[in-house]
């Protein structure tokens, strides 16, 4: 296994794999300990990985738009973060067409302290709902789609996603 490289870009202690692609138009702000895995492609205006929180293998976060995660929270393998899209409002919805004729929607993300994104979900702004807050102590199970916020300590899941229950925290048996 390949060892995570230190960056000059990132704060001491943080670290992203070699095979990590952060484009250079992409700000970071990240907390101690905070890490991003093999693989991970990474194409926004700002992101903030809080202390101790980990983007894992082959997750995507993209669109020109803002992310922001909080405190010990996990993103799981190859989940997507979708913070901009075209609408089909728009002349084109092409890369290449003239972005005046084009209608795209960019936002922001937010996932509270200790959450927990299951492998393989996507979120994904749009322009019913550009700004999408995951409350903290939230867990999204695997290959769910979420395309609006949810408050803190749920737990859930589903295409699209369903609340399930609440989740404790207290950490009592």
């Amino acid at each position: 296994m390949r060892q995570p490289r230190k960056n000059s870009r990132l704060r001491a202690l943080s670290a992203a794999y070699e095979t990590a692609k952060i484009t250079p138009s992409t700000a970071l702000e990240l907390g101690k300990d905070a890490w991003i895995g093999d693989f991970v492609f990474i194409s926004l205006r700002q992101l903030t990985l809080g202390q101790g929180s980990q983007i894992n293998a082959f997750a995507s976060l993209t669109g020109g738009g803002t992310v922001t995660v909080g405190q010990y929270s996990v993103i799981g393998y190859g989940v997507r973060i979708i913070t901009g899209t075209d609408t089909p409002e728009g002349r084109y919805m092409a890369d290449r067409a003239p972005t005046d004729q084009r209608r795209i929607v960019r936002g922001t993300v937010r996932i509270g302290d200790n959450c927990f994104i299951g492998a393989n979900s996507v979120i994904s702004v749009s322009s019913r709902h550009p700004r999408i807050e995951i409350g903290h102590n939230t867990v999204v199970g695997a290959m769910s789609y979420l395309d609006k916020s949810i408050p803190d300590k749920v737990v859930g899941w589903g295409i699209p996603f369903k609340r399930r229950k609440k989740r404790r925290t207290d950490m009592t048996h």
